[in-house]
């Protein structure tokens, strides 16, 4: 178009209207409260946070500035994020199967055994372990392997009508089961053995259980003190003495008994079938017998474990049963093995040249029975 003052005249009109319109156009769309603003353009107008601005060029000296709400990405803390900081990754849960070594197990307390009288299953009816060791746990609580009940030890003493327990002078007895002192004191003039002071001081009590109708007595002797008194109710662990060496007693020990019916001499029966075995530990009853019929006296009796080691294990059969050694009514034995560690046995009795043998399963806290002939 030829630039005349009529053409520049009108080309302004044009403008001045596409502006006007423009302006109304912009007006209408904005809010009321001032959201947009003139300045000058070299003027910079702060903006709120979330906000970013748009400029519209009019004329040289005029801009619009118009804002423009955004989403927020502001963290809701005031602490920024560090840029070292690592990522964190998602847990996976853990699976039935564990990874790396296995967890070493926890060696456990072993619980005590209940000695009142045991419900054990799968025992014989003619079990009766009711009775705790007379000994403290710490001392010697096993019995002595060397003169077991009814042996002579070779011939040298009388048939032993209870079991031993070598312990020092002054070691605290206690009570096997709970009952009534009957006996407390010396028999220099009550005699309950052979003869006067053969026990020396010593603690006979009545047990609060009895066994098919008669009463159950445990004697304890060669005492050096007692603590209690005749009639005095004692339980279980309580402790009744002091061990010592009075009477016949070669040394410092304590001599235990089970008598059965009466409190006397002529009425005891093995205690080994009376003590609560250990932990994982049964006992052997047995009965050795000529082809005859009769009862063999004092043979030679071995044990021998047979499905993996053990130690040395020997006794002998009772003496002559008719004086005062008496069998277990049940199991009508003539000798027996206490702390027999459970397993598979084989029981040998050797006479000159000839030898018998039997094999015996032995289970925990349970009477096994073997019967031996010998020709």
């Amino acid at each position: 178009m030829p630039d005349t003052p009529e053409h520049r005249m009108t080309r302004n009109l044009l403008l001045l209207v596409l502006v006007g319109l423009l302006l109304a156009a912009c007006q209408a769309d904005m809010p009321a409260d001032n959201d947009v603003t003139t300045v000058p353009s070299a003027t910079l107008i702060p903006l709120a946070s979330g906000q970013t601005a748009s400029i519209v060029t009019l004329e040289p000296e005029t801009a619009v500035v118009v804002a423009i709400t955004m989403p927020a990405f502001t963290l809701p803390t005031d602490t920024p994020i560090p840029t070292d900081t690592p990522i964190p990754t998602a847990t996976i849960p853990p699976t039935d199967t564990p990874s790396g070594p296995l967890p070493t197990p926890t060696a456990t307390a072993t619980v005590p055994p209940t000695f009142t009288p045991p419900a054990l299953p799968f025992t014989s009816i003619n079990e009766h372990y009711w009775l705790r060791r007379p000994i403290a746990e710490g001392g010697t609580v096993w019995t002595d392997k060397t003169y077991p009940y009814g042996s002579t030890r070779g011939g040298e003493l009388r048939p032993h009508t209870g079991v031993e327990f070598y312990v020092p002078t002054g070691t605290e007895v206690i009570a096997a089961a709970s009952g009534t002192v009957v006996v407390a004191g010396s028999d220099n003039e009550i005699v309950y053995g052979p003869h006067a002071d053969f026990y020396g001081n010593l603690v006979v009590i009545e047990l609060d259980t009895s066994f098919e109708g008669q009463p159950i007595y445990n004697l304890y002797g060669h005492l050096s003190q007692w603590f209690v008194n005749v009639g005095q109710h004692v339980e279980a662990e309580e402790i009744i003495a002091y061990s010592g060496a009075t009477g016949v007693a070669d040394g410092a020990h304590l001599h235990f008994e089970v008598r059965v019916g009466e409190n006397n001499y002529a009425s005891t029966r093995n205690p080994l079938l009376w003590l609560y075995p250990f932990p994982e530990q049964g006992t052997l009853a047995g009965r050795v017998t000529w082809a005859n019929g009769e009862l063999a006296h004092e043979v030679p009796i071995t044990l021998r474990r047979l499905d993996a080691s053990s130690k040395y294990a020997a006794t002998t059969s009772y003496a002559n049963q008719d004086n005062e050694l008496n069998a277990d009514p049940g199991w009508d034995e003539n000798f027996a093995f206490d702390d027999v560690v459970a397993g598979y046995y084989e029981v040998e009795i050797k006479i000159g040249s000839k030898k018998v043998t039997e094999e015996v399963w032995i289970y925990p806290r349970q009477t096994s029975f073997v019967e031996i002939e010998l020709e």
